[in-house]
């Protein structure tokens, strides 16, 4: 029980990031090369091929059966890199550090009236009014912005599965406490903005989760940014300034670095939320490697057009 009860929160944090980053990202889709397509194939003489693969927080059965050419990427891989590994010590420091111990309550933080809003709200999302009460608001948001787990097999999940299962090397680009401590860190004052935008905008956001699903299948990045303009209208635009320098730019930049030593190496495979990839910010290769004087001769290829899920373009 208290495993089953980690892991949904765990698989609920994963999923928030990708939700927050679609509601706060503001960078440019401008280059079209970047704004269609999700795996690209990464190579310069005297390397072995890697690849880098845009994924979405979802359990979606068309999204965690891997496309033929995806799948084929992984399996010539010698390595995985993901954005955390997915094991039970991530699970156990996302659901602890998600509570408040040092005796307060957050109906005393974030006062009575948005209280009642949150415990409202949160009923459909399955969390006893009992845990509610010791969580952080930034944590009460992260249940209110994403819909309950079905089958836990979220395809950042099953990736690490697949590679557990196959004996591949598994690294991960950030630890789950760099990750929490992007909310961690945030003004308490700006936590509660947080809750009260979810908690507000509740309506919406099973609405856009469904929205971006769709454009994900697609492979549309461009139409996902897109999507992201409309719907942070909603949200506090100093909350929204403060995530996008915290959640996207900082870990792009982060996340390029720490990929140079696998993509070196060579015969990787790395999975990044789908969002971290187009505009002026994305870790798109061509863009930040070449300006940061790293792999500057390095090729991104487009991985051929398939037929997935009847989406059409590339994989």
């Amino acid at each position: 029980m208290v495993i089953s009860m980690r892991k949904s929160v765990f698989l609920k944090l994963q999923f928030f990031l990708c939700s927050v980053l679609l509601c706060v990202s503001v960078v440019s889709a401008a280059d079209a090369r970047w704004g269609h397509g999700l795996l690209w194939e990464i190579s310069k003489p005297g390397m072995a091929t890697s690849y880098l693969f845009g994924t979405v927080h979802s359990e979606d059965p068309e999204v965690v059966q891997l496309a033929p050419p995806v799948q084929q990427a992984f399996n010539r891989s010698g390595s995985v890199i993901l954005e955390i590994k997915m094991d039970m010590n991530a699970m156990i420091y996302s659901s602890t550090a998600m509570l408040m111990t040092d005796g307060r309550t957050l109906s005393g933080v974030i006062g009575p009236s948005l209280y009642k809003k949150t415990a409202q709200a949160i009923q459909s999302r399955g969390i006893p009014e009992l845990v509610l009460e010791r969580m952080k608001p930034w944590a009460a948001a992260i249940i209110l912005s994403v819909p309950p787990p079905k089958t836990g097999m979220l395809l950042d999940l099953v990736l690490y599965q697949q590679a557990q299962e196959a004996g591949k090397q598994l690294h991960g680009l950030e630890t789950i406490q760099e990750q929490l401590d992007i909310f961690d860190s945030m003004a308490e004052s700006d936590q509660i903005q947080l809750l009260r935008d979810a908690v507000d905008n509740l309506d919406k956001i099973d609405r856009m989760n469904a929205e971006v699903l769709v454009l994900y299948k697609r492979r549309d990045l461009a139409g996902m940014l897109a999507l992201n303009e409309r719907y942070m209208k909603d949200g506090d635009p100093a909350v929204s300034r403060d995530l996008e320098q915290r959640l996207i730019i900082d870990r792009n930049r982060t996340m390029v670095e720490r990929m140079q030593p696998h993509l070196q190496a060579g015969n990787a495979f790395v999975a990044v939320g789908a969002l971290h990839l187009p505009g002026d910010q994305g870790a798109r290769p061509a863009r930040l490697y070449g300006e940061a004087g790293l792999l500057i001769a390095l090729f991104v290829i487009p991985v051929p057009a398939f037929a997935g899920t009847g989406s059409g373009g590339n994989p």
